[in-house]
């Protein structure tokens, strides 16, 4: 082929579909996060100057060279978009590079993946097939000095405009009132970019290719850098500020302080165990609420890629995990000697703290964070029961196992004084016949499938069912070996049933009209000996630990995020990592910008208090990001342990 031709091919449509599949690849990612009909159309101007920069630095390279980085390039932003929209379309939620590596977690709920829209399936294979074609019919071309550097203008103008056009994007701002804070603009751009708060945000802002970009550098390459440590001893006097401004170092008592005090106690994350679930088919849980304390308007806001290890590690150590990245298990060296273990193991409280669940100690790396936390041990139930392999599985889809199981009942009741934490399994998705959770519960009561003509809700309102029979025997086995006067059962969900494909039924049976009011989920204490009642004020997930330490009358210096629900000059909030809040009756949708009322007779917030609100919450998580990442609580080592 002469050079003529060569050339003439090297500018041909088949070199053009190099820059046309990298921008397709963003098309697609727009189509699947879109939050709301009239999104930005941002994301796809960052696109479109990403093709036109890796096409330039590909016409750079010898043809190749250039067929090998293409197809690698191609194939991890492919990758890195089905996951990033997958994942978006299951939770709401997009994630850091850093929380990729809980995949593995979740492969037990592949089957997910069967709901998901035909449309995704056929963009990922044409996506697919094209970039197989490019790699296949890859232009020839040679290399020419002035091609080479028209290339490298091309892509030195698109990564100058890639660098400056943010400042396009946040002149929207300006319509934006400031709360008196560079913090404190209602969804703002700026602080989105320049902090990243929430990867959905920030992709909001600059595109998939610039977000992966972003969070490469923030998060894996930065870290190393000498400058790190400096922001460190910063992050640590930002928060000390912060604390201290917000009255955190207050410990005040007030009518509930050691009301608990010397109980042993038994705190339940009941998985997936949504609002909705409760009533005529959980009898226990209903009777506890009603005989103790029940908190009504308590929400579970996601922070980072996970959620129910986020709820776990929040209400274990009064904090959420970081919103800006990072993988949980990177903080497993952390000193956590605020949390609720530690601290009720010190001898002055004398508690033994132990973690129960059916799950192998190495999902979520749980056999390690829960010693780091301060549990002594973390129970593993199949450690505890023998049998076929189908008998050995049979087993552990009971939750009931814990105290059926006499090896693990003796384990739960070892010590005079015990902490003893229960994660749940009964309730967990999906929701269909044919899922091994739904299969083993219709096996015991086959009358649910007969419940309603709806698969989802049976399948629900059964794996509630066996939850509450979990309550059932806690308390019967408490009474049993009399510890039912002394005992004080928390009982909180991680989150809500997501795993809901129906997603209109969904809000019907919640009896909310926006998916932010989803994010209530039920909480309550009871003790034999507490007065009923019902706790109205809206509470979040950071809330429990200082309520429970007030409670149960454990004084501490530690400061928390949260605070004490009983504390009368706490009005109660909810802060997400995106910038959304709830406040009462009212919430502010940051992705869709909408102003939401859960009552049609609720009061009106004035646009002063929208913007204080929204001031309020993006500190909230920027404090509670710097606390893992600069490892706060190490300050509070009590002076009896080692260095």
């Amino acid at each position: 082929m002469g050079k003529y031709e060569a050339k003439k091919q090297g500018r041909g449509p088949t070199f053009l579909l190099i820059p046309v599949s990298f921008f397709l690849v963003e098309l697609f990612a727009f189509l699947f996060l879109r939050s709301g009909q009239e999104m930005e159309l941002w994301p796809l101007a960052f696109g479109g100057l990403w093709a036109a920069l890796l096409t330039g630095l590909l016409r750079l390279l010898p043809r190749k060279g250039a067929r090998v980085v293409y197809g690698l390039l191609y194939a991890l932003i492919l990758i890195y978009a089905a996951v990033q929209t997958g994942y978006y379309y299951m939770f709401g939620e997009m994630l850091w590079l850093t929380e990729f590596r809980y995949g593995s977690e979740g492969s037990d709920y592949f089957d997910v993946l069967l709901s998901y829209p035909v449309s995704w399936y056929l963009c990922l294979a044409g996506l697919l097939l094209l970039g197989a074609w490019n790699i296949w019919k890859f232009p020839r071309w040679e290399s020419l000095w002035g091609q080479k550097l028209m290339a490298a203008a091309v892509a030195v103008m698109a990564a100058a405009c890639a660098w400056a056009m943010p400042e396009l994007v946040f002149e929207d701002d300006d319509e934006i009132q400031y709360a008196g804070s560079d913090y404190g603009r209602a969804q703002s751009a700026e602080a989105a970019y320049d902090n990243m708060f929430n990867t959905h945000r920030l992709y909001q802002v600059c595109g998939l290719h610039q977000t992966a970009v972003k969070d490469i550098y923030a998060n894996l390459i930065y870290p190393l850098t000498p400058g790190y440590a400096q922001a460190q001893a910063e992050g640590q006097e930002e928060i000390y500020i912060y604390m201290e401004e917000n009255g955190k170092f207050d410990q005040t008592s007030n009518e509930m302080t050691g009301i608990l005090e010397g109980k042993n106690v038994v705190l339940v994350l009941m998985e997936s165990m949504d609002d909705w679930l409760i009533g005529e088919h959980t009898p226990t849980i209903n009777r506890l609420m009603a005989e103790g304390i029940n908190f009504t308007s308590f929400y579970t806001p996601p922070y980072g890629g996970i959620r129910t290890f986020n709820t776990e590690f929040c209400i274990n150590t009064g904090s959420f995990l970081s919103s800006a990245g990072g993988y949980a298990f990177d903080y497993v060296t952390n000193n956590f000697y605020q949390s609720l273990p530690f601290l009720l193991s010190q001898e002055e409280y004398g508690y033994d703290a132990k973690t129960f669940h059916y799950n192998d100690p190495s999902f979520y790396s749980r056999g390690v964070f829960s010693l780091a936390m301060g549990y002594s041990e973390y129970v593993y139930y199949g450690d505890f029961v023998t049998g076929t392999e189908k008998e050995v599985k049979n087993q552990l889809y009971d939750d009931k196992l814990l105290f059926d199981n006499n090896g693990l009942n003796a384990e739960f009741f070892q010590s005079e004084k015990y902490f003893n934490f229960i994660i749940t399994r009964s309730a967990h998705l999906s929701y269909k016949y044919n899922e091994v959770l739904s299969y083993w519960g219709l096996k015991q009561y086959p009358e649910y499938r007969e419940l309603t003509d709806h698969e989802e809700l049976n399948c629900a309102y059964l794996k509630a069912k066996l939850v509450d029979d979990m309550f059932a025997r806690l308390l019967e086995e408490l009474e049993e070996q009399g510890q039912l006067e002394n005992t004080v059962i928390i009982g909180v969900t991680d989150h809500y049933t997501y795993g809901f494909k129906d997603t209109q039924t969904l809000l019907e049976v919640s009896d909310v009209d926006n998916a932010i009011w989803l994010e209530r989920t039920p909480c309550f204490i009871w003790s034999a000996d507490l007065e009923p009642m019902e706790v109205d004020k809206t509470l979040n997930t950071s809330d429990l630990v200082p309520t429970l330490l007030n409670m149960l009358g454990v004084e501490t210096e530690c400061p928390y995020m949260g605070s004490d629900a009983f504390d009368p000059d706490y009005a109660g909030f909810v802060p997400f990592s995106d910038g959304s809040w709830i406040s009462g009756d009212a919430a502010w949708n940051a992705s869709t910008k909408q102003l939401l009322y859960r009552t049609e007779d609720a009061e009106p917030v004035t646009a002063e208090f929208k913007a204080e609100m929204t001031k309020t919450v993006q500190e909230f998580t920027r404090i509670n990001n710097l606390i893992l990442e600069t490892d706060y609580y190490e300050q509070y080592q009590p002076s009896h342990l080692p260095e």
